[in-house]
Order: C-alpha cells, then sequence, then structure tokens
C-alpha cells in the first residue's frame, strides 16, 4: 500500500483528500501544520507528501526545502490557491516536485500523485542498479559524472548539484548526440500531464549551466537544449 503525508490546516481540504486517497488505496498520515509536517517525515518514510503552501508554523515550501537540505528526495507535491509562475519557480529550485491548484478535480491529483511516485520508483531502482554495478562514469574533458555516486567533478572539484540538477546533468549528456527540446525535459522531470510553462526549464537550466562555468550545455533557440562535449563552445547559437 502507497503511504502518502498530506498537510493542511483546512480541515475540510483534509477531509476531502483522506477520503480521496483512501478510496484509491493509499495509506494516509496527515498533519495540520508545516511543524508537525516535518516531524513525521523526519520519523518515517512516504512514498509522498502533499503540503499545503501556506500553513501555521512552516509553509510547504520551507518544509520543502528542510527536508531537502536533510537528503530526503520524497517526492512533493504543493497545493496552493495562487497560480502564480514566479513562485512555481522558486519552489521547483526548492526541490518540490509538483504543483497543484486547490480547484483541481480529485481524480487529477490522485494520477498526478501516483506519476510522481511511479517516477520515483524508476529512479530507486535505477540507483540501486547503479550501486550493484561496477564503476560506471560518463567523462568529458575537464568533466567526470559519477553515475554510482550520483556526483559531478569539474576540473577535479566536486560539483554541488542538486538531485535534479544532477539527473538534468545525466540526462543531457547521455542524449549528447541530439537536441533535447525544453517539452521533452518537461516530460522527463515532471510529468507528461504537467503545464509549467517552459521557463521553469529555462531557470533550473541557468542554475545548472552557471555551476558548470557556462560550459557543456548549449541552447539551441527555438529548439531546446544540447550537450557538448567540446566545452570551448559558446552556449549558444
Amino acid at each position: 500500500m502507497k503511504k502518502i503525508l498530506v498537510a493542511d490546516d483546512d480541515r475540510a481540504i483534509l477531509s476531502l483528500l483522506s477520503y480521496t486517497f483512501e478510496s484509491n488505496g493509499f495509506e494516509l498520515t496527515l498533519a495540520d501544520n508545516g511543524s508537525d509536517a516535518l516531524e513525521i517525515a523526519k520519523k518515517q518514510r512516504f512514498d509522498l507528501i502533499l503540503l499545503d503552501m501556506m500553513m501555521p508554523g512552516l509553509s510547504g515550501l520551507a518544509v520543502t526545502e528542510k527536508l531537502r537540505e536533510a537528503g530526503d528526495y520524497t517526492p512533493i507535491i504543493i497545493l496552493t490557491a495562487r497560480d502564480d509562475a514566479d513562485l512555481k519557480i522558486t519552489g521547483i529550485n526548492s526541490g518540490v516536485d509538483d504543483y497543484l491548484d486547490k480547484t483541481t478535480p480529485q481524480r487529477e491529483v490522485v494520477a498526478r500523485a501516483n506519476a510522481l511516485i511511479r517516477r520515483s520508483q524508476v529512479y530507486q531502482k535505477s540507483d540501486r542498479t547503479s550501486a550493484a554495478s561496477a564503476a560506471n562514469t560518463l567523462e568529458f574533458e575537464h568533466l567526470k559524472i559519477d553515475l554510482n555516486h550520483k556526483s559531478a567533478r569539474l576540473d577535479g572539484d566536486a560539483l554541488s548539484l542538486s538531485k535534479r540538477e544532477f539527473n538534468l546533468l545525466v540526462f543531457l549528456a547521455e542524449n549528447r548526440h541530439k537536441i533535447v527540446s525544453r517539452e521533452a525535459i518537461l516530460t522527463e522531470f515532471w510529468g507528461e500531464t504537467q503545464d509549467y510553462e517552459t521557463r521553469v526549464v529555462d531557470v533550473t537550466i541557468s542554475n545548472l549551466r552557471k555551476k558548470l562555468h557556462n560550459q557543456f550545455i548549449k541552447t539551441k533557440r527555438g529548439f531546446g537544449y544540447q550537450f557538448i562535449e567540446d566545452e570551448t563552445k559558446t552556449t549558444t547559437d
């Protein structure tokens, strides 16, 4: 049975979500404030965490940031009454996996939750396979990506990458012989049903590129991005 933590200070929403998820075979743990949600998440393992944006104690974003800082990469969905692109981008950079408006139909809420859980399970399976295998690396001039230890080095110096930034780097490197569209990146990392503006991708790419000292990732205007092995090339066309 899939386990989910739901936190919201609105009892009516908690009740509705409880009914929806339990009817679809989920095991629920509930919290009515951010501080309690954080403490519960630290003590128990969940397949998914659903957080209200604005809660007493800690906001949904604050809880997300603290969990990510602690190395907890459980999929997180934020519930919000605000349709704000800048807010969503801030959340993505904090480690949020998906946003849902509180008016989203309950069937879609469950569908999004299941999609994130499936994607997370695929990554976990990949992690276990890599850990059991021999050394597995992608090496380029000045850049080394260690797939086993989920780390990367530029000119011998370790790069501080978030999980999404690392996975995006690997995704681009493994697809280096072709241009990858923004839509393809959205589908890979945020799901086919996601309706974020492609600006979210651009911001994430920009953060990754800065950490790579503006090397390796080239923008193909109007098409997307491409990883280039010769890091001396320009980053735009």
